[in-house]
């Protein structure tokens, strides 16, 4: 689609200079396509870079042309500096980073347009008319039927039909906006996303189709653009055709012009499919966080707390329970003869105890409460919230679990002693564990199987 045309009026009436200008209007038009999507052109860069070469091959034929007129000296340098403009500003757009995006398309197009015809119909013109040979015309080198302006105000005029057909066809949703924020123009692709008309959407408050967590943000967002006159980005939800709620993340950006702001554009993606993919992963991450979590902080065989994690949990509850004065309490747990289990029946049997007995005190304690394998067949449960008496009743419940526990290949039930602690104003941690610890071993004392605390 070619952004604008060439026609009669732009003749200068030299045909090698003409023929050039004609080139210099196909290259530009290949520039929009490219911007916009909707060729199959080599980069935009490249393009940028034949557009200025072979401008720098006409503006050289120009000037050796230049050289033959009877323009004044004042005039032919005003020309030259006309030339180095051009390629000055094409050179700053070749060098710029987002030429696929909605504002790059608008900037090339405007300049173009304003540089091309004006140039062509003012300084060519007149320096044409100036060679020898050449009859003289009017001063300003302007055909008679239509001024400079006129010109330029149709070409305009036609440039912005042409960007609006371009933005129809792009694929990204477009939308402008006034000065007030209401959109005057949405592309097909916004339309078709929402599943809306373009009647439908000019007529419909389509902000009401935002998420309404989002809908006051994304409001404010633009009153700050409107505002400031700046471009943003947002990423926002909005329910799309069909009442699936999607993801989009939105550039806008200022529309001017020259120096005076008339609105603003926006250019949007859809990245639900991003969105639920970065979930995703994201869930994987923190599912994956927290096996190693459990791998680091548990015992392997029991998958109880290791002993790392328990000194850790340990010395926080106790800094808790004495900051705030509550009850706390230890159970210090030891198997039973368990050095003759391993003898008689091999580790597998043994492990196979110390399994049982982990699953005894996951079963019989609180959510609250943390039970650690603390070594070879040695047990520690923390008790929250727990004074002496409760302690002794809990000590006792997973006592007399555990001997009622069937244990397949061992042939005998396992028994277990417990030492009991309570946690004192003054107490560390070791001192609670030394006492729960010497209170297990007076019940190994006493006979096994059976609860004590000093």
């Amino acid at each position: 689609m070619a952004l604008f045309y060439w026609n009669t009026h732009l003749e200068t009436g030299n045909d090698q200079i003409d023929s050039q200008h004609k080139r210099l209007f196909e290259l530009t038009n290949n520039i929009a396509d490219m911007v916009s999507g909707q060729g199959s052109l080599p980069e935009t860069t490249v393009l940028l870079g034949e557009l200025l070469d072979y401008a720098n091959t006409h503006f050289c034929d120009e000037e050796k042309l230049m050289c033959q007129s009877s323009l004044t000296a004042a005039k032919k340098h005003q020309h030259v500096c006309a030339h180095r403009s051009f390629l000055n500003q094409v050179q700053a757009i070749a060098e710029k980073s987002d030429l696929a995006q909605a504002e790059a398309v608008n900037e090339i197009l405007n300049f173009l347009v304003n540089w091309l015809v004006t140039h062509i119909l003012k300084l060519d013109h007149r320096m044409v008319q100036m060679l020898p040979g050449r009859p003289q015309a009017s001063t300003d080198g302007a055909p008679p039927t239509l001024s400079v302006h006129e010109i330029l105000i149709a070409a305009l005029n036609e440039s912005e039909r042409r960007f609006r057909l371009l933005a129809e066809q792009a694929p990204t949703m477009l939308w402008f906006a006034g000065t007030s924020g209401a959109r005057e123009f949405v592309n097909r692709e916004w339309s078709e996303f929402l599943g809306l008309t373009e009647t439908e959407m000019k007529a419909t408050d389509w902000t009401m189709f935002l998420h309404p967590d989002d809908r006051e943000r994304y409001r404010a967002f633009l009153e700050e653009r409107l505002l400031r006159h700046d471009a943003g980005l947002i990423e926002y939800r909005i329910r799309a055709k069909g009442g699936h709620m999607k993801w989009v993340v939105e550039k806008v950006m200022p529309r001017l012009d020259g120096d005076r702001f008339v609105g603003l554009i926006g250019a949007d993606t859809d990245i639900t499919a991003m969105k639920e993919t970065t979930t995703t992963l994201e869930r994987l991450v923190a599912q994956r966080t927290e096996q190693l979590e459990r791998l680091v902080n548990s015992d392997s065989l029991t998958g109880l707390l290791n002993r790392r994690a328990f000194d850790e949990r340990l010395e926080l509850e106790i800094h808790r329970a004495q900051r705030y004065s509550r009850p706390l309490s230890l159970l210090f747990i030891d198997i039973d003869h368990f050095k003759l289990v391993n003898d008689l029946h091999g580790h597998v049997i043994g492990d196979e105890v110390l399994r049982a007995i982990a699953t005894v005190l996951k079963n019989g304690l609180r959510a609250t409460d943390a039970a650690c394998r603390y070594g070879g067949e040695e047990f520690v449960v923390i008790l929250v919230e727990t004074d002496r008496v409760e302690a002794l009743a809990i000590a006792e419940r997973i006592r007399v679990a555990t001997e009622n526990t069937k244990l397949d290949h061992l042939g005998e039930r396992a028994t277990i002693s417990i030492g009991v602690s309570s946690l004192s104003p003054e107490d560390l941690a070791v001192d609670l564990i030394q006492r729960a610890d010497d209170s297990m071993y007076i019940a190994k004392k006493n006979g096994r199987n059976q609860s004590f605390m000093k």
